[in-house]
């Protein structure tokens, strides 16, 4: 039979609290000493609070009525942006662990956590709040209710599923990857034979359209925004074949070599650190069938979303970013955890104490690297990264000038959403930030108002400055602007 592992080393619904709470004060503590910077997707979020719509000029409302509601709650900062990406990450993370323990018990699902927790995504980017982080949630969510719907048909639970898709679709349009692999997964366990499944399905499929319907008719008003804007950054690039080849590549490199390495590595220390024991584990095996089941479920949410974006980029031309992996990579630790022969065998005492060790010498040296690409860190390893931003320095050298410019606090900031934002939110003010000069993609601001605010424009530039232009700090300067009326 497996060695019975000891308990110290199998984590709890307390102890792994504990483990989340601690990880997750670490690591955001990291990045709040020493970034100069916050995220754009952060900062961005904090500009649209500004009005709670039913969409957005680039993405679904979801995130924003979040972070509106947190906000209200404690006030609008950039730290309560690094609060709220740890908690939806980790919260995600807490339901992943929660659903390996129902499958395979609490010994395997403390070696996938552990893996899961030291793919670079989850915690070098735990300050990170955007779209991809708030879906990440609604996934994780939609697999444990897919396994649940599976062992145990009923229609609340389909509903559950429904409701949960339609906040996932709320969120970010990519979640229509997860609708994917549930349609794949009704076919597989043959649903149309089973009347629960089939009326399940479409009471879902009724419940998620009710709960997106009002983002719905927002797009069908405002020109299909997203869509465009989907269109100018990636969908509509039409990359050529060797831009599409070498763009999958780098993309499915970055995530299976890149990002997800630290996870692998945790998996690979603790299967060979267990290969001795590991034939016993075969007498403790689920059934044959069960065990199929389970692990082409696991294979199905673990490498289809990845194989999809690939085949959009080799099909269309997409232009591919990196961080659309972020709401799906935890979920290829179980594929890779289900490949082993024997998959219980993973809660053997030696391969959990290899993980347990393997996994906080990565957190010390994630961290150790994390340090010294930061400002505090190595000079110029890295300084490219956006945490490098001198915005204290910048806000110093324009917040005088700005004042007596204007004749009193800036209303209303014109320049790059990410800089813009980040100004706004140091001035004592807080200006709104009027994105790409766009009324439509800025909501919160109003044209009758423009001739009379006191505006100021951000952004880059090189000697010599451009006339009526003023150097704030570095390469970034700005001016004075004035908005006639029937302009904007």
């Amino acid at each position: 039979m497996t060695a019975v592992p000891r308990e110290s080393l199998v984590l709890t619904g307390r102890t792994v609290a504990a483990l989340l709470a601690v990880y997750g004060v670490i690591w955001l503590a990291i990045n709040w000493l020493t970034a100069l910077a916050a995220p754009g997707d952060n900062v961005e979020q904090l500009i649209w609070i500004r009005s709670l719509e039913l969409g957005y000029f680039k993405h679904p409302p979801m995130p924003t009525w979040i972070m509106a509601a947190s906000a209200a709650v404690f006030g609008p900062s950039v730290g309560l942006t690094y609060v709220l990406g740890g908690v939806l990450t980790l919260g995600s993370l807490a339901i992943f662990w929660k659903l390996l323990c129902d499958m395979r018990g609490r010994a395997y699902a403390t070696v996938g956590l552990l893996a899961a927790l030291s793919i670079t995504f989850y915690c070098g980017r735990l300050y990170y709040y955007n779209h991809n982080v708030v879906m990440m949630l609604w996934i994780s969510l939609a697999v444990a209710l897919t396994w649940h719907v599976t062992q145990k048909p009923s229609l609340a639970g389909w509903a559950l599923l429904g409701l949960v898709s339609g906040l996932g679709m709320l969120s970010k349009y990519q979640y229509v990857l997860a609708l994917g692999v549930i349609g794949l997964w009704w076919l597989r366990i043959g649903a149309w034979k089973n009347p629960v499944h089939v009326k399940g399905a479409a009471l879902a499929a009724v419940i998620g359209l009710l709960v997106l319907s009002p983002h719905l008719y927002w797009l069908s008003t405002h020109d299909w925004m997203p869509m465009h804007y989907a269109e100018r950054t990636s969908l509509g690039l039409h990359l050529d074949r060797a831009a599409r080849i070498n763009m999958s590549w780098k993309f499915a490199v970055d995530w299976i070599f890149n990002r997800c390495m630290p996870a692998w590595i945790v998996l690979g220390v603790a299967l060979w650190w267990g290969r001795k024991s590991a034939a016993q584990a075969e007498r403790g095996q689920a059934p044959a069938s069960e065990d199929r089941q389970l692990r082409e479920f696991w294979l199905l949410w673990g490498w289809v979303p990845l194989l999809a974006i690939l085949a959009l980029c080799l099909f269309t031309g997409s232009y591919l970013h990196l961080q659309w992996g972020t709401a799906f990579m935890f979920l290829c630790v179980p594929a890779v955890m289900e490949l082993v022969r024997s998959p219980q065998s993973w809660g053997g005492t030696r391969r959990l104490r290899a993980a347990w060790v393997t996994f906080a010498v990565l957190q010390a040296l994630l961290l150790l690297q994390f340090w010294l690409a930061s400002p505090l860190g190595l000079s110029g390893y890295k300084s490219t990264h956006q945490n490098h931003i001198p915005v204290d320095k910048i806000v110093e050298g324009l917040a005088p000038g700005a004042h007596q410019a204007l004749g009193g606090p800036v209303d209303i900031i014109i320049g790059p959403q990410a800089m813009a934002g980040r100004i706004a939110m140091e001035l004592p003010e807080r200006p709104r930030v009027y994105v790409e000069r766009n009324l439509q993609y800025s909501p919160w601001i109003h044209e009758e108002e423009l001739p009379t605010a006191r505006i100021i424009e951000v952004f880059v530039a090189p000697d010599p400055l451009p006339e009526g232009a003023m150097r704030a700090y570095g390469v970034w300067a700005w001016r004075p602007v004035k908005i006639g009326v029937g302009e904007h």
